[in-house]
């Protein structure tokens, strides 16, 4: 991230030095670089051969020399370099960028427009307007030509003649970006710091001779699958059962830990299964529901062409009601299946991204729709800001469609959708700050937290940290993940692009499954102490713990408060 905003404010700040230097040239397919009344025309083709061959030719030189040549390199494969080979890295995405009608289908959708009304207000048409629509059609048209969807092809197609690039756009996105760097490296270093002196003050163990919980199963761990019908709904989705083996070898009351997954993911994805599968093995059922509307099959028929949009925002409403209903069959089937062993009266719910919005609902947090209504935060047109500069707001604030139904916003936002049988949430990098303080403030049970420091989707700063901020609830922990984004996929793309020449991407692999175990411990250790009352777990749930066995680059850090510097 500090790489790429250092290529955008360099690129700003030396076609800003040309402009008043030059004066403009005519051409019929050019891209202006406007700022205030000064502007400056380059065609086209002086682009496209420059991110050809690199050759800088008159008209593009005034404004290339002024460049290191290790930026006049990062510009030219930003403006070549096909984005079918970035989006390759992260699963399924690459094929997408290569076809032209799914990503047509992706730019029609809410959350495309909404992307693409915000772009419009750094890229402009030949007549000034927002380029929302030619934008649309020169990706369209780009994705559907020979040589592929790149940034330089992307100018090529864009269809009023001259492209306007807004440089006090630019610049106020470049200022908003390194805002966010900077109050997240310095809070990472005060979390770091913080941390390490909780771990002082913890009980004096050796805690790196603690079992590695998710590598020392108790149990063999069997898989069931429901088909639940909630007929009140009309909703029929899945849902699968991770369980120990032999449930009669288990002592006690059996605890429960639903899991939900995120928005264009699913109850399958490997990381959930081997998560539900680690927990079951230590005397839990585990269950997985499918949220069929916001999955990643429903996504996969916005881009065939089946649905129009990909997530349907009664998602805000329907996947805490999922989880309810899931409870409900549970408890029908607890007495005829599982011997009134299943403890329903306390159980956990985790959730990660869109998951993590569903866990803290069911755990009692609720929309704020003042703090969405206002201009600067849900108006793809409005000031770019650092506080608006946050991609979760794509799917957040499309809770503002649901208006036209009151019962439905009620539900929203009088705890309705709460669940008293919930005593134990953790959310993994969660939607959250839709919550406001209000609605973040009605959660009353222990909450487990955690949030990435180079997550580009739900930034921590802006998410976790002030959700985190507004809790009530005693018993809270911020787990605190330094190089790490939102998935293990952005994780690996982001460390690569933020460390190029990083030996770390060989020893990646098994960085990721070490620190995957210990997430996984964690889960189990905090089910033990918060629903079954396991002190002998306590020690798992110190800043001790994750000081002394998480290691660099990817290190966890805990806090239970907020230090006093924040």
């Amino acid at each position: 991230m500090k790489r790429l905003q250092q290529l955008i404010q360099a690129t700003s700040i030396g076609f800003i030095s040309g402009i008043t230097a030059i004066t403009p040239a005519q051409s019929a397919e050019e891209v202006y670089f406007n700022f205030g009344v000064f502007e400056r025309g380059i065609p086209t083709d002086s682009l496209a051969t420059f991110a050809a061959d690199g050759t800088v030719d008159s008209e593009l030189a005034p404004y290339i020399t002024r460049f290191p040549e290790e930026r006049q390199q990062e510009l030219r494969e930003l403006l070549g370099t096909p984005l079918s080979e970035i989006a390759a890295q992260l699963p399924g995405q690459g094929e997408l960028i290569r076809n032209p009608y799914g990503i047509s289908q992706l730019l029609y959708s809410p959350i495309g427009e909404s992307v693409l009304t915000s772009l419009g207000e750094i890229i402009k048409t030949q007549g000034r307007q927002n380029g929302k629509l030619a934008i649309r059609a020169a990706i369209i048209l780009a994705a559907a030509d020979s040589e592929g969807l790149s940034l330089i092809n992307i100018i090529r197609f864009f269809p009023t003649g001259v492209m306007r690039i807004d440089l006090a756009e630019v610049l106020a996105l470049s200022k908003a970006i390194d805002a966010n760097i900077e109050a997240t490296e310095r809070f990472l270093e005060i979390a770091a710091n913080s941390s390490q002196g909780a771990a002082t003050a913890d009980p004096a163990l050796d805690y790196t001779a603690l079992p590695v919980l998710a590598e020392t199963p108790q149990f063999n761990v069997v898989k069931r699958t429901l088909l639940l019908e909630d007929r009140n709904r009309d909703r029929t989705y899945p849902a699968d059962l991770y369980m120990p083996e032999n449930l009669d070898a288990v002592q006690g009351p059996i605890p429960v830990i639903v899991f939900s997954h995120g928005y264009a993911d699913s109850r399958t994805n490997l990381e959930f299964v081997l998560a539900a599968r680690s927990v079951a093995a230590h005397g839990f059922v585990v269950a997985m529901p499918e949220h069929i509307g916001s999955n990643n099959a429903y996504q996969a028929d916005l881009i065939k062409g089946l649905n129009d949009d990909s997530f349907a925002a009664m998602e805000f409403v329907d996947r805490p009601l999922d989880i309810r209903f899931l409870l409900d069959t549970l408890e029908q089937m607890n007495s005829t299946q599982f011997q009134g062993r299943l403890q329903l009266d306390r159980v956990g719910v985790i959730g990660h991204s869109f998951g993590g919005y569903t866990a803290l609902v069911t755990a009692g947090a609720r929309v704020d729709l003042e703090h969405l209504r206002e201009p600067a935060i849900c108006d793809p047109a409005a000031d770019t800001e650092p506080d608006n500069l946050n991609l979760s707001l794509l799917l957040a604030c499309r809770v503002l469609e649901l208006e036209a139904s009151p019962d439905t916003i009620n539900q929203l936002t009088d705890g309705s959708l709460a669940d008293d049988r919930v005593g134990l949430v953790m959310a993994f990098d969660p939607v959250s700050s839709l919550f406001g303080d209000e609605g973040t403030g009605q959660i009353q049970i222990p909450t487990f937290m955690l949030g990435s420091s180079l997550d580009v989707a739900a930034p921590i700063v802006l998410e976790q940290l002030t959700t985190f901020e507004r809790l009530q609830t005693p018993q809270k922990y911020f787990y605190v993940g330094d190089n790490l984004s939102h998935t293990t996929a952005l994780t690996k793309l982001i460390w690569n692009v933020v460390n190029p020449n990083s030996t770390v991407e060989a020893d990646f692999d098994s960085a990721d499954a070490w620190l995957s175990s210990i997430a996984f411990s964690l889960v189990i250790a905090h089910g033990k102490v918060h629903l079954l009352e396991d002190e002998s777990y306590r020690p798992y749930l110190t800043s001790a713990y994750v000081e002394a066995v998480t290691k660099p680059p990817f290190k966890l850090h805990l806090l239970r408060s907020l230090p006093d510097e924040l």
